[in-house]
């Protein structure tokens, strides 16, 4: 089957097609397409822009799709790769713990699936697991992608389909490909190294309060106290970007204390559930990756009571970049804007990549907010990495410079940065 909806030249499509071997769902819109296989755990198996694909597949299990008695504690866990969601916390204590992975319900069983009806511009599937008995859990997530877009939304449901209350957070886990460009990036300045025997020693949090994980190939799991709803890996090697975006709640109560954790994949030590395991002996492999994941808080939830969780992915392309100052709904910034007086002129500058084609413009602006200027600055895409490098007449009564992005009809998206002129 195939649906495909045109706009100005512009379009999304959903396709049943084959990948790698897995019968699998395809959203695209000329950006980005994405890859879901319903039959190993609902997962996005890959994401692409532009030809580059951002997630990790495992060759292992390429194209195989396990049984519940193949994919179980006895059998062991098979790591496909890709992104999924998961029940939190994890644990093997009580009953109120997830002793997953394996799970042949939740991660390996085979979700249904259906086309989403949505306005023209948009495209949209529906994913459901089968009910688990363990968690008392049906999980559910729409993924939706929009036309002129690179971003992507993923909202999730859990559904207390048991008939006693429960106690969980949903837990998206993505497994991204890794080298030694990338780095991993969130506003925070509080972290725990919870899993490796070796200290991972590659962190460090900037004095503007973001927090920097240097992939090596050395296993270690990190929780990290986000301040802000995202987290964003930066592929410098290759220019590409990938931020998630989330809702946190201060004062809710997380797993592990923190709405992030980053897991490195690689080789050496650490401790579960009382035994000491060596990465390189993992069946799945000890492949190069790192997962991101993205929790939300920890929710009761009643027999027939549902909680719903918003992420969103946003792809990009960026300049060379060493890290990641800021990330809100329109852009990815690497380098913030910068005001340097030449004479009578200002030298303004900055680097950052967008999620949705559209254009810029630099707004001169008064003290008291009145737009004194507005200089276009042409059309952009997220296929191309951003930088503005221009110069401003030293007008009367300047006091800052916004810059601003406009979606394709004209309509103003918001403020990527924001500078006085001093």
């Amino acid at each position: 089957m195939k649906a495909t909806f045109d706009t100005a030249s512009r379009f999304c499509e959903v396709s049943a097609e084959t990948y790698l071997g897995w019968n699998a769902v395809r959203l695209g819109n000329g950006l980005v397409d994405l890859f879901v296989v319903p039959e190993i755990g609902g997962r996005i198996i890959q994401l692409r822009m532009g030809g580059e694909e951002y997630l990790y597949v495992n060759a292992r299990h390429q194209g195989r799709v396990y049984g519940a008695n193949e994919n179980d504690v006895r059998a062991g866990w098979k790591n496909y790769g890709g992104a999924k969601v998961w029940p939190a916390p994890q644990g093997w204590v009580t009953d109120g713990l997830w002793p997953g992975p394996p799970d042949p319900v939740l991660d390996g069983g085979r979700y249904s699936w259906e086309v989403v009806e949505t306005p023209v511009d948009e495209a949209a599937v529906a994913l459901t697991s089968p009910a688990d008995e363990y968690t008392g859990l049906t999980l559910a997530r729409e993924i939706r992608l929009a036309a002129g877009a690179a971003s992507i939304r993923m909202r999730h449901r859990m559904l207390n389909s048991a008939c006693r209350p429960v106690r969980w957070a949903l837990w998206q886990v993505t497994q991204q490909l890794a080298e030694s460009g990338l780095a991993l990036f969130a506003r925070a300045r509080r972290y725990q190294q919870l899993l490796g025997e070796d200290e991972f020693s590659p962190v460090q949090v900037s004095e503007s309060g973001v927090f920097r994980l240097q992939y090596r190939p050395q296993v270690a799991k990190f929780a990290v106290k986000a301040e802000e709803g995202w987290i964003c890996s930066l592929n410098s090697s290759r220019g590409l970007a990938l931020a998630e975006r989330f809702r946190i709640w201060p004062q809710a109560e997380y797993a592990d204390d923190a709405p992030v954790a980053f897991w490195i994949n690689g080789p050496g030590l650490y401790t579960v559930h009382s035994d000491l395991v060596r990465a390189e002996d993992d069946p799945n492999g000890c492949d190069p990756y790192v997962e991101t994941e993205v929790l939300s808080p920890l929710v009761n939830l009643e027999p027939g009571e549902e909680y719903v969780f918003d992420v969103w992915w946003d792809c990009a392309r960026v300049g060379p970049a060493g890290s990641v100052e800021r990330v809100d709904h329109c852009a990815i910034v690497t380098r913030d804007l910068r005001i340097d007086p030449q004479g009578d002129e200002f030298r303004v500058t900055a680097s950052f990549g967008v999620f949705q084609q559209g254009t810029l413009e630099l707004a001169s602006i008064a003290r008291d907010g009145r737009v004194i200027h507005v200089q276009p600055l042409g059309s952009v895409t997220p296929l191309v990495p951003c930088t503005v490098q221009t110069r401003l007449r030293a007008e009367e009564g300047l006091f800052r410079l916004s810059l601003r992005m406009r979606n394709r009809s004209g309509e103003l998206l918001g403020t990527i940065a924001n500078a006085r002129v001093d």
